[in-house]
């Protein structure tokens, strides 16, 4: 049995994309208890944070959440093929909300559906491919008026007498825009999620660039410092903040493989011009230490790699 992509919205505003557009984050902590709800015996992990409508569709075991005020979005896979008024009660009861709706697609069959809730009533519902209906449950509401009467026509012509005089992929955009005020296309509006995985794969970790001036573990100016010297000489101004951060974004070496000092203040502590060398000096040979007592234990443990 096949999968499909589904997107969920509970709406408890009559202005769905106001606080998205005000810039309200994502809640993560309302993601976790969601989760916690849907799946009690398993460890998520965090894929990150990111933006839904410039990211790649939820994969099979994954789920995106983003929670604001008044609105809700979940996306996930559903098993089984695009039937939106078949939606299981499990999601159209996941968060108390007057007003769900819901957004599928399956590209292997070319499938785009939608589904409107009010109060817990489907009032309307559909899902097709260019050549065929899924299905077909209540009323056409007056967004979809001009795609039944054929003024949008396929990309394509075709010759296929069971066409429909739409894309059913279109349609779907078009009630997008019609219910919430916008469309989830990488080049529009923003809407925050967070990604978790569902299936056992381990926690994405964040990286953070380490802060503080840079010394090359050879024991001579790095490519960064090079770079940063370049830049002064042709008069384009200094690299780094008062932190000792790179300031200019392009710079291409700003986060290598340095030793970092531990603080601008620390190296005054140290005494000095001479007892800065000497912390320095102290920094590459740990360096050196570490990577000495790690070959030690990796020939320990069954020779060299």
């Amino acid at each position: 049995m096949g999968h499909h992509v589904a997107t969920f919205w509970y709406l408890a505003t009559t202005d769905p994309a106001a606080p998205i557009r005000a810039g309200h984050p994502s809640d993560p902590g309302f993601a976790r208890r969601l989760l916690s709800r849907l799946f009690p015996t398993v460890t998520v992990a965090s894929l990150g944070a990111f933006p839904l409508n410039r990211s790649a569709s939820v994969g099979p075991g994954e789920i995106y959440v983003g929670s604001f005020p008044g609105l809700t979005v979940v996306q996930t896979t559903v098993e089984g093929p695009v039937t939106p008024s078949a939606t299981s009660d499990t999601w159209l009861r996941l968060v108390e909300a007057p007003t769900v709706l819901l957004f599928a697609q399956d590209p292997e069959d070319a499938v785009s559906g939608f589904a409107r809730w009010e109060s817990g009533r489907l009032v309307r519902a559909f899902a097709g491919a260019d050549d065929r209906i899924v299905e077909d449950e209540g009323m056409p509401l007056p967004f979809e008026r001009p795609y039944w009467a054929g003024e949008f026509p396929l990309d394509e012509a075709t010759d296929n007498p069971l066409a429909l005089p739409f894309s059913p992929s279109s349609l779907l955009h078009a009630a997008h825009r019609d219910w919430l005020g916008f469309d989830l296309e990488p080049g529009g509006l923003d809407v925050p999620v967070h990604g978790f995985a569902t299936d056992g794969r381990r926690e994405i970790r964040q990286h953070t660039p380490l802060a503080g001036p840079a010394l090359h573990v050879v024991g001579m100016p790095g490519r960064a410092e090079l770079h940063a010297a370049a830049r002064r000489a042709a008069g384009s101004g200094p690299d780094t903040d008062a932190s000792g951060r790179f300031a200019n974004a392009s710079s291409p070496y700003a986060d290598d493989d340095y030793e970092r000092l531990p603080s601008r203040r620390g190296a005054r502590r140290a005494g000095g011009s001479g007892g800065r060398f000497r912390g320095i000096a102290g920094l590459v040979g740990d360096a050196v230490r570490r990577g000495a007592d790690s070959l030690s234990r990796r020939r320990r443990g069954g020779g060299s790699r």
